[in-house]
Protein backbone atom coordinates (compact mmCIF):
# COMPACT_ATOMS: atom_id res chain seq x y z
CA UNK A 1 0.00 0.00 0.00
CA UNK A 2 1.73 3.41 -0.60
CA UNK A 3 1.33 6.36 1.45
CA UNK A 4 1.36 9.99 0.22
CA UNK A 5 3.85 11.77 2.05
CA UNK A 6 3.01 13.56 4.84
CA UNK A 7 -0.23 12.84 4.94
CA UNK A 8 -1.06 9.25 5.59
CA UNK A 9 0.06 6.57 8.21
CA UNK A 10 -0.23 2.72 8.24
CA UNK A 11 -0.24 1.10 11.90
CA UNK A 12 -0.03 -2.46 12.44
CA UNK A 13 -0.26 -4.00 15.42
CA UNK A 14 2.01 -6.78 15.43
CA UNK A 15 2.05 -8.13 19.32
CA UNK A 16 -1.08 -6.55 21.92
CA UNK A 17 -0.88 -9.54 24.50
CA UNK A 18 0.30 -8.73 27.90
CA UNK A 19 2.91 -9.71 30.49
CA UNK A 20 4.16 -13.08 28.50
CA UNK A 21 3.63 -14.56 25.29
CA UNK A 22 0.92 -17.21 24.87
CA UNK A 23 -0.18 -19.70 22.47
CA UNK A 24 -3.12 -22.50 21.50
CA UNK A 25 -6.43 -22.52 19.48
CA UNK A 26 -8.19 -20.53 22.08
CA UNK A 27 -5.76 -17.83 21.70
CA UNK A 28 -5.61 -17.21 17.86
CA UNK A 29 -8.15 -14.30 16.92
CA UNK A 30 -6.70 -11.24 18.97
CA UNK A 31 -2.95 -12.91 18.55
CA UNK A 32 -0.32 -14.02 21.80
CA UNK A 33 2.68 -11.62 20.82
CA UNK A 34 3.31 -9.11 23.13
CA UNK A 35 3.39 -5.63 22.81
CA UNK A 36 4.60 -4.39 19.66
CA UNK A 37 3.29 -1.48 17.10
CA UNK A 38 4.32 -0.43 13.66
CA UNK A 39 3.72 2.95 12.27
CA UNK A 40 4.95 3.33 8.54
CA UNK A 41 5.07 6.55 6.93
CA UNK A 42 7.21 7.19 3.33
CA UNK A 43 10.51 7.60 4.99
CA UNK A 44 10.11 5.94 8.46
CA UNK A 45 9.19 3.04 10.07
CA UNK A 46 8.56 3.21 13.83
CA UNK A 47 8.29 0.97 16.20
CA UNK A 48 6.88 1.14 19.89
CA UNK A 49 8.17 -1.88 21.93
CA UNK A 50 9.93 -4.92 21.11
CA UNK A 51 7.63 -7.66 22.25
CA UNK A 52 7.61 -10.75 20.55
CA UNK A 53 4.91 -9.40 18.05
CA UNK A 54 8.30 -7.65 16.29
CA UNK A 55 9.20 -10.58 14.92
CA UNK A 56 6.53 -10.75 12.75
CA UNK A 57 7.66 -7.27 11.18
CA UNK A 58 6.53 -6.95 7.38
CA UNK A 59 8.79 -6.18 4.63
CA UNK A 60 9.69 -2.64 5.21
CA UNK A 61 12.17 -2.11 2.17
CA UNK A 62 14.46 1.01 2.61
CA UNK A 63 12.58 3.03 5.23
CA UNK A 64 14.66 4.27 8.15
CA UNK A 65 14.16 2.26 11.44
CA UNK A 66 13.50 3.53 15.14
CA UNK A 67 12.29 1.34 17.74
CA UNK A 68 10.56 3.28 21.08
CA UNK A 69 10.76 1.53 24.32
CA UNK A 70 7.92 2.13 26.54
CA UNK A 71 9.96 0.65 29.11
CA UNK A 72 12.26 -2.22 29.90
CA UNK A 73 10.04 -4.88 31.16
CA UNK A 74 10.97 -8.64 29.57
CA UNK A 75 7.81 -8.39 27.88
CA UNK A 76 8.33 -5.50 25.37
CA UNK A 77 11.61 -6.56 24.40
CA UNK A 78 12.19 -9.91 24.38
CA UNK A 79 11.43 -10.37 20.25
CA UNK A 80 14.20 -7.83 19.27
CA UNK A 81 17.09 -10.55 19.33
CA UNK A 82 14.82 -12.33 16.20
CA UNK A 83 14.06 -8.80 15.01
CA UNK A 84 14.15 -9.54 11.36
CA UNK A 85 16.36 -6.41 10.06
CA UNK A 86 18.92 -7.06 13.50
CA UNK A 87 20.57 -9.00 10.90
CA UNK A 88 20.57 -7.33 7.91
CA UNK A 89 24.30 -5.49 7.63
CA UNK A 90 22.57 -2.48 5.59
CA UNK A 91 20.08 -1.39 8.07
CA UNK A 92 20.57 1.42 10.68
CA UNK A 93 18.30 1.13 14.36
CA UNK A 94 18.14 3.97 16.33
CA UNK A 95 16.65 2.30 19.85
CA UNK A 96 15.07 5.08 22.04
CA UNK A 97 14.27 5.10 25.51
CA UNK A 98 14.09 7.43 28.24
CA UNK A 99 16.79 6.73 31.18
CA UNK A 100 14.99 4.29 33.50
CA UNK A 101 16.41 5.10 37.18
CA UNK A 102 20.29 5.83 36.73
CA UNK A 103 20.33 3.07 33.20
CA UNK A 104 20.34 4.68 29.88
CA UNK A 105 18.82 3.43 26.36
CA UNK A 106 22.15 1.11 25.61
CA UNK A 107 22.27 -0.02 29.31
CA UNK A 108 18.77 -1.30 29.69
CA UNK A 109 19.08 -3.20 26.42
CA UNK A 110 22.22 -5.13 27.65
CA UNK A 111 20.45 -5.90 30.47
CA UNK A 112 18.93 -8.45 28.21
CA UNK A 113 21.27 -8.60 25.46
CA UNK A 114 24.30 -10.32 27.51
CA UNK A 115 24.97 -13.42 29.49
CA UNK A 116 23.47 -15.65 30.80
CA UNK A 117 20.40 -14.76 29.67
CA UNK A 118 21.55 -14.11 25.70
CA UNK A 119 25.25 -15.00 24.12
CA UNK A 120 25.30 -12.02 22.21
CA UNK A 121 25.13 -8.17 22.47
CA UNK A 122 23.65 -5.58 20.20
CA UNK A 123 27.30 -5.02 18.74
CA UNK A 124 27.27 -8.68 17.97
CA UNK A 125 24.30 -8.17 15.68
CA UNK A 126 24.89 -7.09 11.68
CA UNK A 127 22.43 -4.25 12.13
CA UNK A 128 24.16 -0.78 13.27
CA UNK A 129 22.46 0.21 16.24
CA UNK A 130 22.50 3.79 17.55
CA UNK A 131 21.41 4.52 21.10
CA UNK A 132 19.43 7.73 22.24
CA UNK A 133 18.61 8.86 25.76
CA UNK A 134 15.08 10.73 24.96
CA UNK A 135 14.38 14.72 24.74
CA UNK A 136 11.03 15.48 23.76
CA UNK A 137 9.89 16.49 21.16
CA UNK A 138 11.96 13.53 18.75
CA UNK A 139 11.91 14.93 15.10
CA UNK A 140 11.97 12.06 12.67
CA UNK A 141 11.66 13.77 9.14
CA UNK A 142 7.49 14.84 9.38
CA UNK A 143 7.23 12.87 12.36
CA UNK A 144 7.04 14.14 15.53
CA UNK A 145 6.92 12.36 18.79
CA UNK A 146 6.07 13.70 22.88
CA UNK A 147 5.49 11.52 25.70
CA UNK A 148 4.80 12.02 29.58
CA UNK A 149 5.49 9.69 32.30
CA UNK A 150 2.81 6.44 32.54
CA UNK A 151 1.60 5.24 35.94
CA UNK A 152 3.14 1.42 35.97
CA UNK A 153 5.39 -0.08 38.52
CA UNK A 154 9.27 1.28 37.63
CA UNK A 155 7.98 3.77 35.43
CA UNK A 156 7.16 4.21 31.72
CA UNK A 157 6.32 6.29 28.51
CA UNK A 158 2.93 7.14 26.99
CA UNK A 159 4.06 8.12 23.56
CA UNK A 160 2.21 10.84 21.09
CA UNK A 161 3.27 10.11 17.10
CA UNK A 162 2.03 13.14 14.97
CA UNK A 163 2.47 13.24 11.19
CA UNK A 164 0.76 15.05 8.60
CA UNK A 165 -1.67 16.46 10.83
CA UNK A 166 -3.08 13.04 12.15
CA UNK A 167 -1.60 12.00 15.50
CA UNK A 168 -2.19 8.40 17.65
CA UNK A 169 -1.54 7.87 21.50
CA UNK A 170 0.39 4.77 22.69
CA UNK A 171 -0.67 4.18 26.22
CA UNK A 172 0.13 0.92 27.26
CA UNK A 173 1.02 -0.70 31.25
CA UNK A 174 -0.93 2.59 32.29
CA UNK A 175 -2.89 2.26 35.42
CA UNK A 176 -6.34 4.90 35.83
CA UNK A 177 -5.71 6.85 38.92
CA UNK A 178 -7.96 9.71 39.42
CA UNK A 179 -4.74 12.06 40.51
CA UNK A 180 -3.14 11.17 37.02
CA UNK A 181 -5.72 10.85 34.78
CA UNK A 182 -5.99 14.78 33.77
CA UNK A 183 -2.69 14.65 32.48
CA UNK A 184 -3.06 11.59 29.83
CA UNK A 185 -6.60 12.92 29.28
CA UNK A 186 -5.18 16.13 27.64
CA UNK A 187 -2.07 14.24 25.96
CA UNK A 188 -4.41 12.27 24.12
CA UNK A 189 -6.60 15.20 23.07
CA UNK A 190 -8.64 14.84 19.77
CA UNK A 191 -5.97 12.09 18.97
CA UNK A 192 -6.89 10.23 15.88
CA UNK A 193 -6.09 7.04 17.37
CA UNK A 194 -5.86 5.55 21.39
CA UNK A 195 -3.68 2.64 21.77
CA UNK A 196 -4.94 2.09 25.88
CA UNK A 197 -4.20 -0.74 28.32
CA UNK A 198 -7.30 -2.66 29.53
CA UNK A 199 -5.82 -5.68 30.50
CA UNK A 200 -8.13 -6.81 33.49
CA UNK A 201 -12.06 -6.74 33.75
CA UNK A 202 -13.11 -4.18 36.36
CA UNK A 203 -13.33 -7.15 39.19
CA UNK A 204 -9.72 -8.11 38.26
CA UNK A 205 -8.69 -4.51 38.87
CA UNK A 206 -10.23 -3.71 41.88
CA UNK A 207 -7.70 -6.87 43.27
CA UNK A 208 -4.99 -5.86 40.90
CA UNK A 209 -4.52 -1.92 42.26
CA UNK A 210 -0.84 -0.84 41.83
CA UNK A 211 -0.16 -3.42 38.77
CA UNK A 212 -0.01 -0.70 36.24
CA UNK A 213 -2.85 -1.98 34.01
CA UNK A 214 -6.33 -0.49 33.20
CA UNK A 215 -9.88 -1.70 32.25
CA UNK A 216 -12.09 -1.35 29.26
CA UNK A 217 -14.90 1.00 31.12
CA UNK A 218 -11.92 3.08 32.40
CA UNK A 219 -10.52 3.02 28.77
CA UNK A 220 -13.68 4.43 27.44
CA UNK A 221 -14.09 7.47 30.04
CA UNK A 222 -10.56 8.85 28.70
CA UNK A 223 -11.45 7.93 25.44
CA UNK A 224 -14.83 9.82 25.62
CA UNK A 225 -12.91 12.82 27.52
CA UNK A 226 -9.84 13.26 25.41
CA UNK A 227 -12.22 13.04 22.27
CA UNK A 228 -9.93 9.97 20.89
CA UNK A 229 -11.70 9.48 17.37
CA UNK A 230 -11.15 5.36 17.47
CA UNK A 231 -9.48 3.15 19.87
CA UNK A 232 -7.96 0.01 20.18
CA UNK A 233 -7.80 -1.78 23.94
CA UNK A 234 -4.32 -3.78 23.93
CA UNK A 235 -2.39 -5.50 26.76
CA UNK A 236 -4.51 -8.78 27.03
CA UNK A 237 -3.94 -10.32 29.96
CA UNK A 238 -2.24 -14.14 29.16
CA UNK A 239 -5.01 -15.98 30.56
CA UNK A 240 -7.97 -14.04 28.63
CA UNK A 241 -9.05 -16.47 25.74
CA UNK A 242 -11.07 -15.40 22.39
CA UNK A 243 -13.83 -16.43 24.28
CA UNK A 244 -12.81 -14.03 27.01
CA UNK A 245 -12.16 -11.65 25.32
CA UNK A 246 -14.91 -11.20 23.15
CA UNK A 247 -17.20 -11.28 26.39
CA UNK A 248 -14.98 -8.53 27.13
CA UNK A 249 -15.04 -6.57 24.09
CA UNK A 250 -19.09 -7.16 23.28
CA UNK A 251 -19.72 -4.58 26.46
CA UNK A 252 -18.04 -1.78 25.07
CA UNK A 253 -17.34 -2.09 21.26
CA UNK A 254 -18.67 0.52 18.80
CA UNK A 255 -17.75 1.16 15.24
CA UNK A 256 -14.87 3.46 16.86
CA UNK A 257 -14.06 0.94 19.96
CA UNK A 258 -12.78 -2.09 19.93
CA UNK A 259 -10.14 -4.79 21.01
CA UNK A 260 -6.62 -4.74 18.98
CA UNK A 261 -5.79 -7.40 17.10
CA UNK A 262 -2.36 -9.03 15.84
CA UNK A 263 -2.16 -8.03 12.14
CA UNK A 264 -4.81 -5.37 12.04
CA UNK A 265 -4.07 -2.34 10.02
CA UNK A 266 -4.99 1.14 10.65
CA UNK A 267 -5.16 3.53 8.24
CA UNK A 268 -4.83 7.45 9.46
Amino acid sequence: MSISTGERMKITILGARGSIPTEGAEMLEFGGATSCVLIETDEWAVFFDAGTGIVNAPEIGDKKIAIFLTHPHIDHLLGLPFFPYITDKSKHIDFYAVKSGVLSARQQLDKLLCPPLWPCSADDYPANFEFHDIEFPVKLGDISITGIPSVHPGGGIVYRLECGGKSMVYATDYEYRDDHIGELIDFAKDTDLLLFDAQYTDEEFEKRRGYGHSTPSLGVIVARKAGAKEVRFVHHDPTHTDEFLLNMEEKIKTEDISFARRGEVIDL
